[in-house]
């Protein structure tokens, strides 16, 4: 397992802090913790994958990341004014994360002063990456923005060594990571379904050749 914000440590390090966190486990759409909830915990995702949603200023809940093992939740809370969570967590599968207080998180930035340079280099990546995102809402088409989000789930599900990835998300959610309608979805999964580039099944999709799809993505800009 590559811990993100514990690479700093050495192996024993590493095990001793999280023999002191506790384990919890998540049912396949459980929540983990609702967005606005006061925060006082850090999740490290042990084993399977969250999805975080945001609502939007008209109510309505969006998905904006999948996030998986090796992954830190609440991290943004423990460095807050006001430490509430950003986003509600939702578990896509079996998850299991490893849990330690903000108290014996900030101890561990103490003891490990790596832990917390780690910690803001992960923040402004993400800052980085929200920047991006907004800019691609805006001015790139949302044809383009679907195959980014599938390519970008790929890396996020293809872990098992095989040509092809399994990813068991919906249409629906594909088009809230990528910002488009789920009619634009559909119509450009068929059409890749068509090219041989997915296969698509209710609830999953199937990218038979990531690779290939990534060179056809960078290549036509589709």
């Amino acid at each position: 397992m590559r811990w993100q914000l514990l690479q700093e440590l050495t192996d024993e390090e590493r095990r001793a802090v999280l023999s002191r966190a506790r384990r919890q486990l998540f049912a396949r759409g459980e929540i983990l913790f609702h967005e606005g909830d006061p925060a006082d915990t850090v999740h490290f995702v042990a084993e399977g994958r969250v999805m975080a949603r945001r609502t939007t200023a008209s109510g309505d809940s969006v998905a904006f990341r999948v996030i998986g093992p090796g992954r830190v939740l609440g991290d943004v809370a423990v460095v807050s004014a006001d430490p509430r969570r950003s986003s509600t967590i939702v578990a896509l599968e079996p998850t299991t994360t490893l849990v330690l207080s903000f108290a014996e998180f900030r101890a561990l930035c103490a003891e490990h002063p790596g832990v917390q340079l780690l910690l803001a280099t992960l923040l402004a990546a993400r800052v980085k990456r929200l920047s991006n995102h907004l800019l691609e809402a805006l001015f790139v088409p949302s044809d383009q923005r679907v195959v980014r989000r599938l390519l970008d789930l790929c890396e996020q599900y293809g872990n098992d060594g095989s040509g092809q990835v399994l990813i068991p998300l919906t249409q629906t959610d594909l088009a809230e990571l990528a910002g488009a309608t789920r009619p634009t979805v559909n119509r450009v999964l068929r059409a890749l379904a068509a090219q041989g580039f997915v296969q698509l099944s209710r609830g999953r999709i199937v990218v038979v050749d990531p690779t290939r799809l990534a060179g056809r993505h960078a290549g036509t800009g589709l």
